[in-house]
């Protein structure tokens, strides 16, 4: 992930959210970088593993489901 190389030989598609945790954390005015820097860190942790779209994917699919049984329609359109 460091070399910023993806698997197609572009740029990665998280190695942005990586580099800007390395660059937060590389500050020396610093005094706790895990705290200082938890914002990049749940971005990065977030574009790595998806926790905060498939919870919200999970969602959306229990409300269809809600509202079918209750013969709404569930158009996303609207």
């Amino acid at each position: 992930m460091s070399s910023g190389i993806g698997v197609k030989g572009t740029i990665g598609r998280c190695y942005p959210f990586y580099a800007d945790l390395r660059k937060c954390v590389g500050k020396k005015d610093a005094d706790s970088p895990a705290v200082m820097c938890w914002q990049e860190n749940e971005d990065y942790f977030e574009c790595l593993h998806g926790f905060k779209e498939k919870k919200r994917i999970l969602q959306v699919a229990a409300e269809r489901q809600r509202r079918e049984k209750l013969g709404e329609s569930f158009d996303i359109d609207k």
